[in-house]
């Protein structure tokens, strides 16, 4: 058996207690998710489910060595960092709420950190925080700056503007160092499972308008907004009748796009009306 064989034991005991939250993977399945850098990232369920219904859930990492053992929950790809923010979302505001409680329960051993990490370097490590001690506004932080890295471009260093490349990032939510004992790591495990659950309770946007579309009375309240919000729009002469037109019909065709639309509107009346005051 490979070297990456250690990890398959820990895995059955995660995946035990999970009850499903995991994927269903077979020992080589396993050792295909081991690095070269012999870490173990657990793939999300995402691959298990149609492209309609897939959700880019964080990652779950573990790392062995001879003394001791990491667990952390990880995002490093671009679509799960899309879809953790909108935890910040009113729709999600009991989420936000239940995720916050439950790093306050955690002891300081658990902690919140950023990377930065390119092709010719190590990780480098960007940003660490007491999970405990993580709000909403230091959650959002790091997870603008994970996408910062990302993206990359011109950004103010040393009081000067520099092109900075794109990096990979990442973002353990939280993460664990714990000796290399089985009851230990179960009851870490046990620990992070609430924080993993709240974490796939978060919908994405195609989810978000559907249940907001799925309930009568809501549908015909946001479609009187946009369209009063469509109208001040072009009263201002924000918009051309020729734009009013096209967004309209683009609002009657997409659902997808339904919320960006009114929320565009919106930005073009906010601004005018911030000009207007100063």
């Amino acid at each position: 058996m490979s070297w990456r064989g250690k990890y398959i034991s820990w895995y059955r005991i995660l995946e035990q207690h999970f009850d499903g939250l995991t994927p269903d993977l077979t020992d080589n399945e396993i050792m295909e998710n081991v690095t070269q850098e012999d870490q173990f990232i657990i793939p999300t369920n995402k691959e298990n489910k149609t492209e309609e219904m897939a959700k880019a859930y964080p990652n779950i990492s573990i790392k062995l060595s001879e003394t001791g053992i990491e667990l952390g929950i990880l995002y490093n790809e671009a679509d799960q960092f899309v879809l953790i923010k909108n935890i910040f979302r009113e729709t999600h505001t009991d989420q936000l709420q239940k995720l916050l409680n439950q790093f306050q329960k955690l002891d300081d051993g658990y902690e919140t950190v950023l990377y930065s990490k390119s092709r010719e370097e190590k990780s480098i490590l960007i940003r660490k925080y007491v999970t405990s001690r993580v709000d909403k506004q230091l959650i959002g932080r790091v997870i603008d700056e994970a996408e910062s890295l990302r993206k990359g471009g011109r950004q103010i260093v040393n009081n000067q503007s520099t092109y900075v490349p794109p990096k990979n990032s990442e973002l353990y939510l939280t993460r664990i160092r714990i000796a290399l004992n089985e009851e230990e790591y179960k009851k870490s495990v046990e620990e992070i499972k609430p924080i993993y659950e709240t974490l796939t309770e978060i919908k994405t946007q195609r989810e978000i308008i559907s249940d907001r579309l799925s309930k009568p009375r809501i549908k015909r309240n946001l479609y009187r907004e946009f369209i009063e919000t469509l109208n001040e729009a072009r009263k201002r002469d924000l918009i051309s009748a020729e734009k009013m037109r096209e967004i309209n019909k683009k609002w009657r065709e997409d659902e997808d796009e339904r919320e960006s639309l009114l929320q565009y509107l919106m930005d073009l009346i906010n601004q005018d009306k911030t000009q207007v005051i100063s």
